[in-house]
C-alpha cells in the first residue's frame, strides 16, 4: 500500500476510535438518561438531556468527518468519487486494512445497543407523557369551573376560577 493511502487508513481508523469513544458516553448519558426517568428526577432530566444533544451534535461532526475520509480512500483505491460503505473500503484493502475491521465491528455493535436505549427510552416517556396528560384531563373535569374575583365577568372566559391551571396546562 502507498504511504499515502496508508496515511488515510490511519485518519479514518482516529476518526472511527473517536467515534466509538462518542458512542461509549452517550450510552452511559442514556443509561442515565432511564433512571432519571424511572425516578422522575426532572432536574436532573434537564441537564442530561442537554448533554444527549452535545453529543449528538459531535457525532454528527464525527460521522462527516468519517464520510470525507471514506470518500478520499475511495478514490485512492480507485472506488471513484461516489460515498463507498465501509464494509467495501476494508475488503478492497484486505490485509492493509489494519485495525479497520474491528474498530467496523465495535461501531455498528455500540450504534445498535445506542439505538435500541435510545428507542427505549423515547417509548418510556412518550408513555409517561400520555399518562401525565391523562391525570390532567381528569383533574380539569373534576374542578368545577367557579367564578372568582370582583364584578361581572363573563363565565365562558375560562381565564378565572379554580382550575384554571390545569385547564391552561391540558
Amino acid at each position: 500500500m502507498s504511504a499515502p493511502l496508508a496515511d488515510v487508513v490511519r485518519r479514518l481508523e482516529t476518526v472511527l476510535s473517536a467515534e466509538e469513544r462518542l458512542y461509549l458516553r452517550l450510552r452511559e448519558v442514556l443509561r442515565r438518561e432511564e433512571s432519571e426517568l424511572l425516578g422522575l428526577d426532572a432536574s436532573e432530566l434537564e441537564a442530561t438531556v442537554a448533554e444527549k444533544r452535545a453529543l449528538a451534535e459531535e457525532a454528527k461532526l464525527l460521522e462527516e468527518s468519517r464520510r470525507i475520509v471514506m470518500v478520499e480512500l475511495g478514490v485512492g483505491l480507485g472506488l471513484g468519487e461516489e460515498p463507498v460503505k465501509l464494509s467495501r473500503l476494508i475488503a478492497q484493502l484486505g490485509p492493509e486494512a489494519g485495525g479497520l475491521p474491528g474498530l467496523h465491528g465495535r461501531l455498528r455493535a455500540l450504534v445498535g445497543s445506542t439505538r435500541a436505549l435510545l428507542e427505549g427510552n423515547e417509548r418510556f416517556a412518550s408513555r409517561s407523557l400520555v399518562r401525565v396528560q391523562e391525570t390532567l384531563r381528569m383533574l380539569g373535569r373534576a374542578i368545577p369551573e367557579e367564578t372568582v374575583g370582583y364584578g361581572r365577568r363573563p363565565r365562558s372566559s375560562g381565564q378565572v376560577g379554580r382550575g384554571r391551571l390545569v385547564r391552561q396546562a391540558i
